[in-house]
């Protein structure tokens, strides 16, 4: 192999002494392109064209080739300012010189690339990078671009903390809704707060930040909105503080102020029926359903509902439900509700905040999406 090529780019990141988003201090999952989901790469995702499994230098040893004149992978990392100083990237690549095939960083993961950097022709040449970042951010979004007619296949893309100085630091500001900050001049709002829900990989005790948000106490709302959770807008980030319309969230959607939910009442961060045994019948009690359920065949019960007498089969036709159990009928119809363990929706565990580095957690894994519920139900 020929020697490795050193570019001098950079990035500068707050230091810190743990890893937390890491595995041991690699940043990238499957940087050998070898976990294949069928025809899918397991880790990375296309972003557009076509991708193979090929064979490589190592007969042993798979590579991806990037298939057509506009071809991207992508993959999206909880790397934050507090793992680290600096980035280092080994690559392994076959590219002919009609192949133009480009490394991009997309620090905050906002869909703006901050960094691009052309890989030269090689046949499986070595090449290695430094890049740092400015802080404060969560949240990377590596892509692997190619475009042209030519052959470009990728053997091996590694990406781990380093130590490094003397590099011009990459700047992502101004942040997104969700993404830490120090002062409003971070944040694309022009508003650094506090926020209602932890943000995944945000620490404001240990590292004394705030968080972008569209509003707060002095930036208020218009006519007929709330400053309350806006949907999530990426795993990385926490869920976004931002002026919603009034009464729009409905039975079991997350919440922080009353006047989001139709319902009027938010209980424990969660558009509910009731906040206390005040606002139910003589003789039922207000309590939060607990816990998943064990299949979709069985009841539903939602997590942190709270609602009058929930499951004892109480509520008539027409009134509000969160599970069969809740109706004389044992019928609640409504849209089956799920949630990541900080409580935004989700669809599957890819939209679920990445899982801190530790004893029983798969390394740089998203967390688990569970089903809790039924949203919006009303007893049939």
């Amino acid at each position: 192999m020929n020697t490795s090529r050193i570019a001098t780019i950079a990035f500068a990141i707050a230091a810190a002494t743990q890893l937390g988003a890491t595995d041991c201090g690699n940043v990238l999952r499957d940087p050998g392109f070898d976990l294949w989901c069928g025809s899918a790469l397991c880790a990375w995702t296309v972003e557009r064209g076509q991708i193979q499994r090929v064979a490589t230098w190592n007969a042993g040893d798979p590579g991806v080739e990037l298939v057509g004149d506009d071809v991207a992978i992508q993959q999206l990392t909880p790397l934050a300012d507090s793992d680290g100083n600096c980035l280092e990237f080994d690559l392994v690549a076959d590219i002919d010189p009609s192949a133009d095939v480009e490394l991009g960083i997309d620090l905050a993961a906002d869909g703006t690339l901050e960094y691009q950097e052309r890989l030269p022709s090689a046949s499986w040449q070595a090449l290695s990078y430094q890049v740092a970042l400015t802080p404060p951010f969560a949240g990377v979004r590596f892509e692997l671009a190619k475009t042209g007619s030519g052959r470009a296949v990728l053997a091996n893309i590694g990406a781990k903390v380093v130590t490094c100085s003397g590099l011009t630091p990459l700047d992502p500001r101004p942040l997104p809704l969700g993404e830490p900050c120090i002062d409003g001049h971070d944040c694309a709002s022009g508003i650094c707060g506090a926020t209602y829900t932890e943000a995944p990989r945000i620490d404001t005790n240990l590292f004394d930040l705030g968080v972008c948000v569209g509003c707060d106490a002095t930036h208020a709302c218009g006519a007929g909105e709330v400053c309350g959770l806006a949907d999530p807008t990426s795993p990385v980030r926490g869920i976004p503080v931002a002026c919603v319309a009034t009464a729009a969230r409905a039975l079991g959607e997350r919440c922080h102020a009353d006047a989001e939910c139709a319902s009027a009442i938010c209980t424990n961060g969660t558009c509910s029926t009731c906040r206390d045994g005040s606002q139910c019948a003589v003789g039922e009690g207000c309590s939060a359903l607990p816990g998943p359920p064990a299949d979709l065949s069985g009841a539903l019960t939602g997590a942190w509902i709270s609602e009058c007498a929930p499951s004892h089969h109480a509520r008539a036709h027409g009134e509000p439900c969160a599970s069969n159990d809740d109706c004389a009928s044992s019928a609640c119809a409504g849209v089956l509700h799920s949630e990541c363990d900080d409580g935004r929706a989700c669809a599957t565990a890819a939209d679920c905040p990445f899982e801190e580095t530790g004893l029983g957690t798969t390394p740089l894994s998203n967390g688990p999406c569970t089903l809790v519920g039924i949203q919006g139900g009303t007893c049939q």
